[in-house]
């Protein structure tokens, strides 16, 4: 498989201030690949640069075979002849044009004959599910609907990359549920390498081939998504990327498969991994990697502050010394306030 992006090297400044600092990274053909960060963290800029809406103040961008962009080599592509779509975050669809004049426009503008607009308008309205709304304007739209004219929009060019930017912030809950299953159903029936930004870490696990977690600027780590879940390089990673306990912790021996650890509290157990991390540490635990049992000897001992049922899994919190843990269950076992539970440690991360 070929490589759709190709960035190298990427800096960006504004002022004395480095939003984009040393970044490289590349996009597969055919590959959903998404920039994951929290604001401010250069994740747009990069994606703006990419697109040629900002001119990097260093390195190399590519797309394809081509280079769009070299500070070295004066070299700058203008927008429009990159090849690529690009969907914003506000939809920026042209609220004075219907449906199919949004999604003809770039292919009018090209001078595309006008029984080849047509037919791509219709093939697009249909793939996007927009069929019968052609006469419609933004205002007689759904933001859904409004939020599919826009990848129309940038569909109808045929392009090899798409570039889309927090597309899904602006809609209700259940809907950005419901268009990242037809994000990633368009995705795989075009074969369209996808640059996707955002913020929401759920969108970014669920549909990515990989991710990139930006901070600061710079890429902190690369992977794919249940890689990154599973083993964080950093402790921003851990608390970032879903739902994790920190805890304070010494580690006080260990051996090629396992660890033993010593809480705060003054209770030990041991974990089946091996670490070369000793002493003073935290330890970064998943709410999932926690099993409760009301009686036996592995694990540390907990209270049960308070349990919440949520159907297919029990959501409690339980206090150890002074630490207080999330842990979901999906024991049948209901346990209650107050109650004393062993609680069994699976997968563990150390962070120095």
């Amino acid at each position: 498989m070929g490589i759709g992006i190709e960035v190298v090297g990427l800096f960006k400044y504004f002022g004395s201030v480095a939003a984009v600092n040393d970044i490289s990274f590349s996009v597969k053909e055919q590959e959903f690949y998404s920039l994951l960060g929290p604001s401010g963290c250069g994740k747009t800029t990069t994606l703006r640069c990419i697109a040629g809406l900002e001119q990097p103040s260093k390195g190399s961008i590519k797309i394809g075979d081509r280079v769009m962009s070299s500070a070295s080599e004066g070299i700058c592509i203008p927008p429009e002849k990159r090849g690529i779509g690009m969907v914003f975050q506000n939809y920026a669809v042209w609220p004075h044009m219907n449906v199919e004049q949004n999604i003809s426009y770039p292919l009018r503008i090209t001078k595309v004959p006008s029984e080849k607009v047509r037919d791509r308008v219709n093939e697009v309205m249909d793939m996007l599910k927009l069929t019968g709304l052609g006469k419609r304007y933004p205002s007689e739209l759904s933001g859904g609907q409004q939020q599919r004219v826009a990848l129309g929009r940038a569909l109808s060019i045929k392009p090899a990359i798409m570039l889309l930017d927090e597309p899904l912030s602006n809609l209700d809950a259940k809907l950005r549920e419901q268009m990242r299953f037809e994000l990633k159903d368009l995705q795989r029936n075009t074969g369209i390498a996808i640059l996707y930004v955002t913020h929401d870490q759920v969108e970014a696990m669920a549909m990515s081939d990989r991710v990139a977690i930006m901070k600061d600027g710079v890429i902190i780590q690369e992977g794919k998504p249940l890689d990154i879940y599973k083993n964080p390089k950093e402790k921003f990673v851990a608390d970032f990327i879903g739902t994790t306990n920190f805890i304070e912790c010494d580690v006080i021996g260990s051996s090629a498969s396992s660890t033993d650890i010593r809480l705060e509290s003054g209770s030990t157990f041991t974990v089946p991994e091996a670490t070369d991390i000793r002493g003073r540490c935290t330890l970064a635990l998943r709410p999932e990697d926690i099993e409760l049992s009301a009686e036996g000897t592995d694990g540390f001992e907990a209270e049960v502050e308070v349990g919440i049922f949520l159907g297919n899994v029990i959501d409690y919190r339980i206090k150890i010394g002074n630490s207080k843990l999330r842990v979901q269950s999906t024991v049948a076992t209901m346990f209650r306030p107050g109650d004393k539970v062993r609680a069994k440690v699976g997968r563990v991360v150390l962070f120095n």
